[in-house]
């Protein structure tokens, strides 16, 4: 098995500000209990390191603007990455920071991956770590890497330059030999241990991982404990090396948090775009689609708005949905300046091979054209909107139709179709039939009426009271204009039903 850790040491600071554009040079860090945990690299020029109390970090900057944790964004952000990683191994396992009272972590927030089984996918090792790497740069999430026999063994790894360095390198795995040494040569402050623990190995003298595993385990096992000596056979692979297996949950879901509130939807357009890459990547990678782009404009405190965009095919294109979701943002009016921009997917489905647009001369293409319209036309102008029309089985022509739940469009014929008739139809049916006058047996609706075509017998419900019998012609008017008429054989009136475009 080979096992990647990917450390994830400013992810404190990342949850709160990843929505910052490129080239933000404000002061900023991250505080716990009066301390400093994270900062920028704005901040750090200023000397600012985590570590610092808040008073003296305000005194090397006035300017410093100071964040409280918030570990809820953390583990959605570490659930969100997991998420991304699942697309690359099935195997995948966050691990949240961990740290004692009143201290900084002691461990960072990680994600473990057995990538052996994705070599070949990839083409190998180097270019599966390069992508890794290219994602998380695009996500803007700081890592560090280390490739191990065994998780413990990768995260002890991850932490020593000189492996993240041959890392960087490399293009196949290690041998065993290889793995030993870079363990033996790692500090004992890279054990995965607690701070007591770290602090007794080096006043016995215990500075390189080398020195313990020379001393024999029965002494190490009284001086530490039981579960040390594990954590170490565990290191050395002489024992299995478990850890929870992370399940991803049927939908997606991120969230971007603004430390300064925008006030403006055009605004969203960047960190919404954002969030559309990372959803694509994913879905394409799992083979899934979404109808649905759910998105939650956060005002704090003041509660939140949605947004909804449509979609009526299969599409993983980012392009085109960041252009449907700027369509619906160019018709919100922000109640209050927004706070966090969430994206939510439920629902997600299989894409089927025939979903997708092959090429421009597939049969499909017209379809798809049409699809992109229909889009279009829902998030420029609303849902409610558009409604599609559909056949009903009817005599009359004002009953053998219906507006339909979904505005769809059928390629290939589902289940029981109805057949239209095929016959010169109108474009614009009145909803009721218009009375025509009659004079010297001529008709006359704006003019006079010519009739050029017919009769077409429609008679229909004679099993009913209201018989309803007509015969229908073509007329044309006095300005030219061709009108759908009918004469009703049981009253022998004239109407007029409908008008051709």
């Amino acid at each position: 098995m080979l096992w990647l850790c990917i450390q994830l040491p400013k992810l404190p600071l990342e949850a709160l500000v990843r929505a910052h554009r490129a080239g933000d040079d404000a002061p900023l860090a991250v505080t716990q209990n009066s301390l400093i945990i994270e900062a920028n690299n704005a901040a750090y020029t200023h000397n600012i390191e985590p570590g610092l109390s808040i008073a003296t970090a305000c005194a090397y900057c006035a300017e410093l603007q100071l964040l409280d944790r918030d570990r809820e964004r953390e583990e959605q952000l570490l659930q969100h990455l997991a998420q991304w990683a699942y697309s690359f191994t099935p195997v995948v396992s966050p691990r949240s920071a961990e740290s004692e009272k009143n201290q900084p972590d002691s461990n960072f927030a990680c994600l473990y991956l057995e990538i052996s089984g994705s070599l070949k996918a990839h083409r190998g090792l180097a270019p599966l770590l390069q992508q890794l790497g290219k994602e998380l740069h695009k996500m803007r999430i700081s890592h560090s890497m280390g490739l191990g026999h065994s998780p413990s063994a990768a995260h002890l790894l991850s932490q020593l330059p000189e492996h993240r360095q041959w890392l960087a390198e490399t293009r196949s795995a290690p041998t065993p030999q290889q793995w030993r040494q870079w363990i033996s040569f790692a500090p004992s402050k890279f054990l995965d241990c607690s701070h007591t623990a770290i602090t007794k190995l080096y006043a016995c003298g215990i500075k390189r991982v080398s020195q313990l595993l020379a001393i024999p385990l029965s002494e190490v096992g009284g001086r530490f404990g039981h579960s040390f000596i594990d954590y170490l056979a565990r290191l050395n692979g002489t024992r299995p090396d478990p850890i929870p297996s992370f399940e991803p949950p049927a939908e997606f879901d991120s969230e971007l948090f603004f430390p300064s509130p925008l006030d403006n939807s055009e605004q969203l357009l960047f960190p919404a775009g954002r969030l559309v890459r990372e959803l694509c990547r994913q879905l394409q990678r799992r083979q899934l689609y979404s109808q649905r782009l759910c998105w939650t404009l956060d005002y704090g405190s003041r509660g939140s708005q949605q947004v909804t965009v449509d979609i009526s095919q299969p599409l993983l294109d980012p392009q085109r949905l960041i252009a449907l979701t700027k369509l619906q943002f160019e018709r919100v009016t922000l109640k209050e300046p927004v706070q966090a921009l969430a994206l939510k997917c439920q629902q997600l489905q299989a894409i089927e091979s025939h979903s997708l647009r092959e090429d421009f001369f597939d049969e499909g293409s017209k379809q798809h054209e049409s699809y992109q319209l229909i889009d279009k036309l829902k998030a420029r102008l609303g849902h409610q909107a558009l409604s599609a029309v559909t056949l009903k089985e009817s005599y009359l022509p004002e009953q053998a139709w219906q507006n339909a739940d979904s505005l769809t469009l059928h390629s290939k014929a589902r289940g029981h179709q109805l057949t239209p008739v095929h016959a010169p139809r109108p474009n614009w049916l009145l909803s009721r039939p218009d009375r025509i006058q009659q004079r010297d047996h001529k008709l006359f609706y704006d003019g006079e009426l010519r009739l050029l075509q017919g009769p077409e017998r429609i008679d229909g419900y004679w099993w009913q009271h209201h018989r309803h019998a007509r015969d229908y012609y073509i007329a044309r008017g006095e300005q030219g204009s061709l009108y759908w008429v009918f004469q009703d054989l049981t009253s022998e009136h004239w109407f007029l039903h409908g008008v051709y475009s």
